[in-house]
């Protein structure tokens, strides 16, 4: 039915709200921004007796990134020619220096999600913390290789390679390297094109009748992300003299040029009799939960009957709305040991303790040559000798990863970013910030602690056995007990990180069920 339509029909819509940017005093102004603009975007997706082709719709436009001081972050040849390539150091460029997430890339700017009938107002969808899920999946999605051939107008990122091409996805033109003539940045080209789906379990489903009889025409209203967790700085600690640079507050971006684009169906009139009005939707919830001392227990009850997996990723309390932060750096809890899932005080879907055997508190090692030496049980005496370059290495989470992998996408998936060596860089990284410029051989005038390794592990329960299986919680409870080193301030651990407590955002997978008619929605 829906792959034979008679016809299909492009569509562009503006926003309801539509606030052209313009470029002013050396800045742009207006445009749809959470600093200095419109904090959200509204569409309206008309009723008519066509359907909407839900795998159809991208979020389109132009994205221009703007310094603390609210000018556009540009490129010059000779900026180039002479620091394009540096990583660290005095020299270092705001365009190097200023990243956003390497997972989802422009996405990150979308904070919630909200679906709305035009002919009652009644709320279909809400999607909230929609940025860091989509981050997940679409690390989950896609391998290095697979990155590097996707388009760079869809979401301008590149996986693991965002590290060395963030620089050139940051930069809006310098005026004396183009042609834009007297329209100057005003000109409908300037900027960095986007081209983004929407990750909303209503819009990935069948065609969507928008006659009246149905849905009565769709509002979609996009809440944008705050700039702090958008942007965050290439290094965690090392703001030394002549670095201007570093310090990132005051960042933000500016969309323009805004518009939903997608294509509607028109069927034939057997078509429009035989459409099913009741749909099954892979849906998600969000809930929140901290650990706060290193044995730690967390318990929901999610109220949902179809719940096809759990997702927890964990966070330090400071990682959040900061700058200085990479808010994608997804990472087992801090010198996690051992965990364990139940539903209803019954260990399930494991019936075992699941451990990390070795772990960062069971290594013992012998002292070799140049290497350091652990002398005794969870001690660390030689941070520059074995610990360097291998803090990564000597934690043993392959069932913690595959029953994560599960847990996200309902299966064991083959092309994905999750490897070994992002962990390892992530975790040395954690070690690394803990230097201080002009000291223990780091050279004054550089900065410690990339955060350009964001790593995708965390703790999942998958109920689904890649066969759509699903359990009941309503009036039921799902626990999850962490033994790790979370605000121990064990010394093995990362100083700048083993006194925090993690904030822990479990996203729920489950079933809905939805009439297109009388719009009612069962959980």
């Amino acid at each position: 039915m829906y792959k034979m339509p008679i016809k299909k029909l492009n569509f562009s819509s503006s926003p309801l709200n539509d606030n052209p940017a313009s470029f002013a005093n050396a800045r742009f102004n207006n445009g749809f921004s959470h600093l200095n603009g419109q904090p959200t975007i509204k569409f309206s997706i008309p009723a008519q007796d066509l359907l909407l082709d839900t795998s159809s719709l991208f979020l389109t436009g132009q994205i221009i990134h703007q310094a603390p001081d609210r000018s556009p972050i540009v490129g010059t040849i000779a900026q180039r020619v002479a620091n394009y390539d540096l990583n660290n150091g005095a020299q270092l460029r705001v365009n190097t220096q200023v990243n956003y997430n390497q997972w989802n890339g422009i996405s990150s700017v979308i904070d919630k999600v909200v679906i709305q009938s035009k002919k009652t107002t009644q709320e279909l969808a809400s999607i909230i913390n929609y940025s860091q899920y989509d981050a997940l999946k679409q690390g989950y999605s896609y391998n290095e290789e697979e990155y590097k051939q996707m388009p760079l107008m869809r979401n301008l990122c590149s996986g693991a390679n965002h590290n060395f091409t963030n620089r050139h996805t940051m930069s809006s033109p310098d005026l004396a390297d183009t042609t834009f003539g007297a329209e100057a940045q005003n000109s409908k080209f300037y900027g960095q094109f986007f081209s983004v789906p929407i990750d909303v379990a209503l819009l990935k489903n069948q065609p969507l009748h928008l006659g009246n009889n149905y849905t009565g025409g769709l509002m979609l209203t996009i809440h944008l992300n705050n700039d702090s967790s958008v942007y965050f700085s290439r290094h965690r600690r090392g703001l030394v003299a002549g670095q201007a640079t570093f310090d990132i507050g005051g960042t933000h971006y500016v969309l323009k040029n805004v518009k939903l684009e997608g294509k509607y169906l028109q069927p034939t009139p057997q078509d429009l009799a035989s459409y099913q009005s009741n749909i099954l939707l892979n849906a998600r919830q969000n809930l929140v939960n901290d650990i706060v001392s290193s044995e730690n227990s967390s318990v929901y009850t999610p109220q949902l009957q179809m719940v096809k997996g759990i997702v927890n990723v964990y966070q330090d309390d400071d990682q959040n709305n900061s700058f200085s932060q990479n808010q994608y750096n997804f990472r087992r809890p801090l010198g996690l040991v051992e965990y364990q899932q139940a539903k209803n005080g019954v260990r399930y879907p494991q019936d075992f303790v699941v451990k990390m055997l070795p772990n960062i508190e069971s290594i013992t090692e012998n002292a070799t040559a140049g290497q350091g030496t652990f002398t005794a049980r969870g001690t660390r005496t030689n941070l520059d000798g074995l610990m360097k370059g291998q803090e990564g290495t000597i934690v043993a989470d392959a069932e913690l990863r595959l029953n994560f992998m599960k847990s996200l996408m309902g299966r064991k998936v083959g092309h994905h970013s999750a490897n070994l060596d992002l962990s390892k860089f992530s975790f040395q990284n954690d070690y690394d910030a803990e230097e201080e410029p002009g000291q223990n051989n780091i050279a004054a005038g550089t900065a410690t602690g990339s955060n350009m390794n964001g790593d995708l592990v965390g703790v999942g329960a998958d109920f689904s056995n890649g066969i759509s299986m699903v359990q009941n919680f309503v009036n039921q409870d799902y626990e999850l007990r962490v033994k790790s080193g979370v605000n121990s301030a064990q010394g093995m651990l990362p100083t700048t990180r083993n006194t925090r407590i993690e904030i822990q955002e479990s996203f729920i997978r489950n079933f809905e069920q939805m009439n297109l008619q009388s719009l009612v929605k069962s959980m």
